[in-house]
Parts: structure tokens; sequence; C-alpha cells
């Protein structure tokens, strides 16, 4: 391609009891039972022996759909809205980013992935960071043909907002024989859903009330693509503490994690997963 997720206690009842129930909850201390997989969501620090309850991703493919839009463009209102729309209800497999320019909407970080991605107006629509021409057959065909491909890695995150910050976790598991030679990167994205704001229709009418959702807002790493991270034949776990603006709604926030690898300068393939809640969502 281009560039571009028990307590036991134990009571005496006797004065002989004592000796042996200080050795019981000794070793019981000594060798607490979880998860010991670092790689694992589940994993506990203070496991001394694993219990079988480490958790691994389901792999899941999935699409993802990058769309170029602004408040101010006729044709974003109208067969861009109808386009994004379509794919939502189509594919229950697929999920649009909304990347909005020169608007209220407006991000730095959405900024620089349109500009990673090819050249174009708006609106205009890419599968993953393949561009794909103003056609809806065409953005059918090529989500669809996304959604056939095999997986090389499976993922999962898991998500909570504390305070002003979303805490976001992100596994991996790879597939087979998947090579993990060359660089990898893996960007977390804030989106938000349910803002109101004019949107300008065909023929100079505006829409006063219309509902944006897929917005994006921030990156964790404040990048277009994430930060570099370090790969093992088995999988990573990297943990995202991310800012949350006091003007977005909390409630309508989630994360989207993309997960991309480079060779030779040149983005190869992507791994993208999406998740609202506990519903995951995977792509290569």
């Amino acid at each position: 391609m281009p560039f571009f997720p028990s307590i036991i206690l134990f009571l005496g009842i006797s004065f002989k009891l004592i000796l042996a129930i200080g050795i019981l909850v000794g070793l019981s201390s000594c060798s607490k039972k979880g998860c010991t997989d670092p790689t694992s969501l589940a994993f506990s620090a203070e496991a001394k022996k694993d219990d079988g309850s480490c958790t691994y991703p389901t792999s899941i493919k999935k699409a993802l759909v990058f769309k170029k839009t602004a408040t101010w463009c006729q044709y974003c209102g109208d067969w861009g809205t109808t386009y994004a729309n379509n794919i939502s209800s189509t594919y229950a497999k697929a999920q649009v980013i909304t990347l909005h320019t020169n608007d209220d909407f407006e991000s730095a970080e959405g900024d620089l992935i349109a500009d990673a991605l090819a050249s174009s107006g708006v609106p205009h629509f890419y599968v993953g960071t393949t561009d794909v021409p103003n056609s809806y057959s065409t953005l059918s065909n090529t989500v669809n043909t996304e959604l056939n491909e095999a997986n090389d890695v499976a993922l999962a995150m898991e998500s909570s907002v504390s305070g002003s910050s979303m805490n976001v976790k992100v596994q991996s598991q790879w597939q087979g024989s998947a090579s993990t030679s060359g660089v990898y990167y893996l960007a977390v994205y804030i989106l938000e859903d349910g803002l109101i704001k004019a949107q300008t229709l065909p023929g100079g009418a505006t829409d006063p009330s219309r509902i944006h959702n897929h917005v994006l807002r921030k990156e964790a790493s404040s990048t277009a693509f994430g930060k570099q991270i370090t790969i093992n034949g088995k999988g990573f776990l990297e943990s995202f503490s991310i800012p949350l603006n006091s003007t977005w709604v909390k409630a309508n926030c989630y994360p989207v994690a993309v997960y991309g690898k480079r060779t030779a300068q040149i983005l190869v393939s992507l791994t993208l997963l999406l998740t609202t809640n506990s519903n995951f969502f995977v792509i290569i």
C-alpha cells in the first residue's frame, strides 16, 4: 500500500492451628495465581503462577475508511454523507473516520493524515491508505475486497476514562507464519460522535442541525501514524493515557488503534483496530 480489545482467607479457630495457618497464608501470597503473560490484557504483575486467565485477541477482519470532509463543502453534506452512511450500514465490519479540513472540527493530526494520503479535494474517500475514486460502487467494492484479505495480526483493546484522560491498552498477537520484520508503528486515535454543526448543501442550502459522527479529535502521540513500537514473534502490549479536551463530550468519545508496517520508508501494510466499548475491529 502507499504510505500513507480471589482472595482466600484462612481464619484460625484454635491456638494449635495458628502456625499452620501462618504457613498457608505465606505460601498463598508467594504463589498468587493470575495471568503471567506480559503481552496479555489480563496480565497481573502480582501473579507468580499462571492460572490460565490470560486473554488473547480474536482475529476478525475489518476495514477502515478515511473520509476527507468539511462543513463548508456542499457535496460533503450531499453524496459524501450518503456514501459514508451507506458504507456504515452495509458493512458492519467497516468503520469510517472523518478528517475535517478548514472548519471547527479540524485537528492537527487529521491534517497530518490528509497530507500523507494522496492529494484530493473534498469530499474524498480512502480504504486504509488506498485512494478511491469518487464512485460509491468502487468504494464499496474496495471495502469488500479489504474485508476478504487475510489477517497477519489479531488485536484487542481496553479503554476507560479517568478524570480528563482516556486510558487505552492495545494487545497484539501474530497469526500463523506472519513476518515480523520491518519497522512498526501504533497510533491510537480518539473519535467523537454526535457533534452538531451547520452543514452547507448543494444550491446554497444549509442544514443548521447536521449531526457529524466519527470525527477525528486526537492521536495519542500527536502524530499522523503514531509511535514506533518494538515487535517480537508473539505480540506486544502498549498503554496510552490520552488527554481529552474539556469541550469534547466524553461519553461520545472512543479510541481507534491503527498499526502500520514500514519497509524502506514505505508503509506496506496496515492493521487497524477499531473499538467502541468492547466491540473489536481488525484489518490488514
